[in-house]
């Protein structure tokens, strides 16, 4: 047993407490605690920018990981005061300095405790301070969190004011290797603060690759909301902006047909977690719709499609820990529930139109929603059918022929009509071979509502003959190990074939990863001799031309075939065509496209590969 005595307890410096648990002061010691440090600088410029002072804050990448950061600002204070401190290596070092203890310096920032930017100086393999202020220079230098070097000196052009802090993250400090600012998340970063920031500019340059960009929101959170819409109910977002003696609040709302996001801010940082801000935004919107459709609208509905923003200032922010990743003020909820009422009453006034469509899509949107609840009432009632059949010839159907030995080696075979089920039931291995017949085409499921799907019969035959159950899929269960499409090889067979990828698709989208579906393909071309048989596909038959004498005969498809023909094309080891259809990301995306409800991704596949020119009347 260890002992544990007085002499096991250590005292650590502020800097060492730092230097070894980063992520209690920056959140994490991986790239999120780096990205974490960065932010602290810049929030301290975009104060600045709040108190008005300075309209353009420069984010420069350069070799090593190396950040610079300059701002307009009034400058950090400096000099030595009557006690022999040094104002400026404390504010960057020491912990609990700063001017943001109280409101007579700062209000509305997002750092009050004096801490952050001391945690990225600490924390910082290289961390350089130069500030310009009332005619003054003054530089601070440290390496590991060590002060190395401070100076002070005139300087000439005292209409010249600002900081500049240039730093890189020590890899001793953050528990990542190696690490690697990305100049694309520093991007994203600066211009999510443009929204927050009328006026402010935020220009970025990679010194390694000479690439320059500049954000400059003139429209604020207008301009996010519309950069983050791109199919929307109505033209017109909806804005507000309200104060309540010190604070402030800005709300920006927009119903789409995509799915709800929201962005949570307080005194230009942004809450992941969103916070009481927040809540009192969704209450209000609640509460408005539910007066206006006045039939079981929850939350939840009320804010279907909703992409909104909600930014406040307060001189007091209370956030849930260091990291701020969600606002606590109390009096938060309440102005912004007041301030999205209002943003909802007065839109609802001027733009009676636009309002009415928004209705209009969440009468639509709710309809659709008790829709699909009966379809998922249907799904487990269908579900509970499904299971029943686990043992092996637990159903009869005039469409199915079972193989006699289910399990993982067997296959289900999927044809069209009787014609094809005929043929292929003489010609099969009865042993290991199922054979389900498709009379028409199935449903599209990737483009029709759940309880259109649970109700097509052949779907639920479909699902039955395989055990396949949805939201429960299980490998071990299945009756057969693959399904193979046996379609005819012409346009209406290679539809059959997408409809059942697009079936196994949306309901058991394992089947697919995990190499099930296969293409038994069907011969187009019969070559009888004397001696032999051949058959061929398209391609085959085209490349052997000449080659191969004898009766040609071209099949009209499985039926076409007679059982001796389907049973040595299909199922001899020599001319067997079975080919895995394993779709990567980039088939299933297209098939998604191809079979999905929107029209345009299809449009475009048909413009890009189809040369109308070649196409006669």
């Amino acid at each position: 047993m260890n002992n544990y005595t007085i002499n096991d307890i250590e005292s650590l410096s502020f800097k060492d407490g730092v230097r070894k648990r980063i992520a209690m002061y920056l959140g994490s010691a991986d790239m999120q605690g780096v990205y974490n440090a960065i932010q602290e600088i810049i929030s301290n410029s975009v104060d600045e920018y709040y108190m008005g002072y300075g309209n353009r804050i420069e984010v420069g990448l350069g070799p090593n990981n190396m950040v610079v950061i300059t701002d307009k600002g009034r400058g950090v204070p400096f000099g030595i005061r009557e006690d022999g401190s040094n104002v400026l290596v404390d504010i960057f070092s020491k912990a609990h300095t700063g001017g943001k203890f109280n409101d007579k310096v700062y209000n509305s920032v997002a750092g009050l405790n004096g801490i952050g930017a001391k945690a990225t100086c600490l924390s910082s393999f290289k961390f350089n301070v130069s500030v310009v202020r009332e005619g003054r220079h003054a530089i601070a230098s440290w390496e590991k969190g060590e002060l190395i070097s401070y100076k002070e000196e005139d300087w000439d052009n005292k209409e010249v004011h600002g900081t500049s802090i240039q730093f890189a993250p020590d890899p001793e400090v953050f528990n990542v290797e190696p690490i690697d600012i990305k100049f694309e998340e520093l991007c994203k970063r600066c211009k999510n603060l443009s929204y927050l920031t009328k006026g402010l500019t935020f220009s970025l340059e990679n010194s390694m690759t000479g690439e320059r960009v500049e954000y400059c929101a003139t429209n604020g959170l207008i301009d996010l909301i519309k950069d983050n819409v791109s199919d929307s109910v109505h033209q017109t977002p909806i804005y507000f902006e309200m104060e309540d003696g010190e604070e402030h609040i800005e709300v920006a709302l927009q119903w789409t047909h995509g799915k709800e996001r929201g962005f949570t801010f307080t005194n230009g940082l942004y809450h992941s977690e969103g916070g009481t801000s927040q809540t009192g935004l969704k209450t209000a919107i609640t509460n408005f719709m539910k007066k206006q459709i006045k039939s079981g609208m929850d939350g939840d509905m009320a804010r279907t499609g909703l992409v909104y923003a909600v930014s406040c200032k307060t001189p007091n922010p209370s956030f849930a820990n260091q990291t701020k990743t969600k606002i606590n003020n109390t009096s938060l909820r309440g102005l912004a529930q007041r301030a999205t009422t209002q943003a909802l009453g007065n839109f609802k006034n001027i733009y009676p139109n636009e309002f009415e469509k928004i209705l209009t899509f969440l009468l639509k949107e709710k309809k659709a929603e008790e829709a699909a609840q009966r379809a998922r009432k249907q799904v487990l009632e269908a579900t509970k059918d499904i299971e029943k059949n686990q043992k092996k010839k637990v159903f009869s159907s005039d469409k199915l022929k079972d193989a006699e030995f289910l399990g993982q080696d067997s296959i289900l075979l999927i044809v069209e009509g009787n014609s094809a089920a005929g043929a292929m039931a003489s010609a099969r291995d009865v042993k290991k071979y199922g054979i389900l017949g498709i009379r028409g085409k199935i449903i599209n499921c990737l483009a029709h509502p759940e309880e259109k799907i649970f109700e097509n019969e052949e779907i639920k035959l479909l699902l039955s003959a395989m055990n396949i159950v949805p939201g429960k899929y299980d490998s071990k269960k299945l009756r057969y190990g693959k399904i193979a499409i046996c379609t005819d090889a012409d346009s209406d067979g290679y539809h059959i074939g997408l409809l059942i990828m697009s079936a196994l698709r949306y309901l058991a989208p394992q089947f697919l990863e995990e190499g099930r579906l296969c293409w038994l393909r069907s011969p187009l071309y019969v070559v009888h001799n004397k001696k032999n048989s051949y058959y061929f596909t398209d391609e085959e038959f085209n490349a052997a031309r000449g080659k191969i004498k004898g009766e040609v005969k071209r099949a009209k498809g499985l039926g076409g075939l007679n059982a001796e023909e389907a049973h040595e094309s299909m199922f001899t080891e020599e001319y067997q065509r079975l080919d895995i259809l394993y779709p990567n990301a980039e088939s299933l995306s297209l098939l998604e496209d191809l079979m999905g409800t929107d029209v345009e991704p299809r449009r475009n596949f048909i413009f890009s590969n189809i040369d109308f020119s070649t196409i006669r009347e």
